[in-house]
């Protein structure tokens, strides 16, 4: 079945997937890779596995996995960014502020130094727009 949309150089002015690489404009898993990360992530001692899902010039996605009481630690915020949770539960604390996310919930990443805290087992993907 054709999706109407062609695989051609990937470069943001000519035909094809311009956000990410052609070689990776494939379906990918989310729910079996995030359930493989997350028993990676209960191996490790600092409870968190990440893995590249996307990669291209101007977008990029990132699933990780956090074991219940580990975090994702403080770190600066990308141009443009979206948290969405896809098991569990976590909070996102950046600046004063917090939000507590549930499975389902997406959330744009505020323009600040911030972290996660895993309050259950959690699958996130986190989505970073390049200008």
């Amino acid at each position: 079945m054709d999706s109407g949309l062609s695989q051609g150089s990937g470069s943001p002015k000519g035909p094809g997937l311009p956000l990410a690489e052609p070689q990776r404009a494939e379906p990918e898993d989310l729910s079996a890779l995030g359930a493989q990360l997350l028993q990676e992530a209960t191996e490790r001692p600092n409870g968190l596995r990440t893995r590249p899902v996307v990669r291209g010039p101007l977008l990029q996605s990132v699933l990780f996995a956090l074991r219940e009481g580990s975090q994702l630690p403080e770190h600066e915020s990308p141009p443009a960014a979206t948290l969405q949770v896809l098991r569990g539960e976590v909070v996102l604390v950046a600046g004063g502020e917090r939000w507590t996310l549930h499975a389902g919930d997406l959330l744009p990443i505020p323009p600040e130094r911030h972290h996660v805290d895993a309050l259950t087992d959690a699958v996130c993907l986190l989505t970073i727009a390049r200008p």
